[in-house]
């Protein structure tokens, strides 16, 4: 209660100071006082004093303020409208949920025309199993929508014991189930502000529990919320490894498409790829079941991607080095002529709206290139992995980037070699830094940008694609190597100005600068 000591400052606070500090006999003088205290003053967060001594535990304080006329069914004020009884049940105080209990009618505690969480649901959301064991007991009357609130809420909180208790007592639709289990397969959501996030390892086999729990109630592993198989929310995130080896066991699809008719493995781990090959997984449609590790690990998609390549593109390095140590080929050429090389390079925006950073990218490139990736490659759009490496908006404060740039130019890539660009339309406000990648996705981008919100630009070399996303060390290394900074764009524009102009470095005038006076340093015009 320490964190408590710079609150309850006001004279209307004196109760909750009372409170606060364990203090019963201050707070019975203060009762006792003429003009006495607003007993049911109430706290813009904790309530009135009664509601704050529910949230305390302090059954004594609870009693004395009852026997002078505090209210419990007062809703609190603030993010959290509760009355007594919910801050009781909130922090698990069961002797106290027991004691209010008996205060009213069972009715009065539902939030039937008053906007407030019941105690019964307060109950289930924060785990609180025991009780909500006492408060189905004590009534039979709540209501069916309650208990489907209070199934989500504790499957999206991995409550397994609280999700016992509800399936044992009451019959669910399959729908609320399907919803229930979705939730479940996902990361926790927090409890309150004090929760930072982090789960040991009982949070996440609670979370198994649960899944396997709803599972066996009747909800669907292979069900495809919003086109997007349960395995798939499992498989891009390491944390939920467990999740996912509990929904394959379950009879969960390892082979189940998603809205664009196919896995993509691009964010997953190695044991989430074992696990999957393990299965009976593939990175194609066809059933592979009869095949072993070593032939599905090599089979490619109908875009000719391996997993290596999907690997590459989420830079998941261990999974590479798994990869690569099962011989899959780093030189490898999807149908439109993208290798792991390439796939590594170019920023890629995940599910999770995260884009892959450049210091990832030229991590993943280095164990490509250590293992023989030929940096030759032309795709078949014209890309370079210069082109790659210069879509990464980046001050390159270390030189990391310039580096690396300097190596792809020792190892022959052309700085000359032009393609064209994928840019935001006029009707994008704030670009994303991630693009189109490999297959289908930027042959499609390519073929219709509009219907991205996007638009292709004029077959330019690196030196433009570097001035236009913002990337300095590439900009830097190509000044050093001596490439013709005074050429313009068949539009006649220096890439001078289209540093100056780019939409992606509307809001990043230091980049601008950095790379206008790399340009006019080295002779180029505006």
């Amino acid at each position: 209660m320490r964190w408590l000591l710079n609150h309850f400052q006001d004279e209307d606070d004196v109760l909750h100071a009372c409170i606060r500090d364990g203090n019963l006999r201050k707070l019975q003088q203060s009762l006792a006082a003429s003009p006495a205290p607003d007993i049911n003053y109430n706290h813009h967060g904790f309530g009135p004093p009664i509601h704050f001594a529910s949230w305390c535990g302090d059954m004594e304080a609870v009693e004395l303020l009852l026997a002078v006329g505090a209210d419990p069914l007062l809703v609190s004020r603030g993010e959290e409208n509760l009355t007594a009884i919910g801050f009781a049940a909130q922090r698990g105080h069961r002797e106290i949920v027991k004691r209010l209990w008996t205060f009213c009618p069972p009715e009065a505690h539902l939030s039937t025309g008053r906007r407030h969480l019941s105690c019964f649901l307060v109950a289930a959301l924060h785990g609180h199993a025991a009780i909500v064991q006492d408060l189905l007991d004590w009534w039979d009357g709540w209501p069916h929508d309650l208990r489907c609130r209070a199934l989500l809420g504790a499957a999206r909180r991995w409550h397994f014991a609280v999700a016992t208790l509800l399936l044992n007592r009451t019959t669910f639709e399959s729908s609320i189930l399907q919803e229930a289990l979705q939730m479940a397969t996902t990361l926790r959501l927090l409890m309150s502000d004090g929760d930072d996030g982090k789960c040991d390892g009982i949070d996440y086999l609670n979370q198994q529990l649960v899944v396997e729990l709803l599972i066996d109630a009747g909800a669907d592993p292979n069900a495809c919320p919003n086109d997007t198989p349960l395995i798939y929310t499992a498989a891009y995130d390491a944390n939920l490894t467990g999740v996912l080896k509990t929904l394959l066991e379950k009879g969960a699809d390892p082979n189940k498409a998603n809205g664009s008719g196919r896995p993509e493995p691009t964010m997953m781990n190695e044991t989430t790829i074992r696990l999957l090959l393990q299965h009976g997984a593939s990175v194609a449609q066809p059933d592979n079941a009869d095949q072993g590790q070593d032939a599905l690990l090599r089979l490619t998609n109908n875009h000719g991607e391996t997993l290596l390549h999907f690997a590459a593109a989420g830079c998941r390095v261990e999974t590479m080095d798994f990869l690569i140590s099962q011989g899959l080929d780093v030189n490898a050429r999807s149908s439109n002529g993208w290798t792991p090389l390439m796939c590594a390079l170019v920023p890629i925006e995940s599910r999770f709206g995260r884009v892959t950073s450049m210091g990832e990218a030229i991590r993943a490139a280095r164990i490509l290139l250590s293992h023989g990736a030929d940096t030759g490659i032309v795709t078949d759009e014209g890309w370079t992995p210069l082109h790659a490496l210069s879509l990464h908006r980046d001050g390159d404060v270390r030189e990391t980037m310039a580096g690396f740039a300097r190596d792809l130019l020792l190892r022959g890539v052309n700085p000359e070699s032009c393609a064209r660009m994928l840019s935001p339309d006029k009707r994008t406000v704030v670009p994303s830094l991630g693009l189109p990648w490999g297959g289908h996705h930027l042959r499609d981008a390519m073929a219709n940008p509009s219907a991205q919100r996007l638009e292709l630009l004029p077959a330019m070399t690196p030196l433009y694609w570097a001035a236009i996303r913002g990337a300095v060390g590439v900009v830097r290394a190509l000044v050093a190597h001596g490439v013709d900074v005074s050429s313009m764009d068949e539009d006649g524009i220096s890439p001078t100005r289209m540093a100056a102009e780019s939409k992606f470095l509307e809001r990043q005038s230091e980049l601008v600068e950095a790379i206008i006076e790399l340009l006019l340093a080295a002779g180029a015009g505006f």
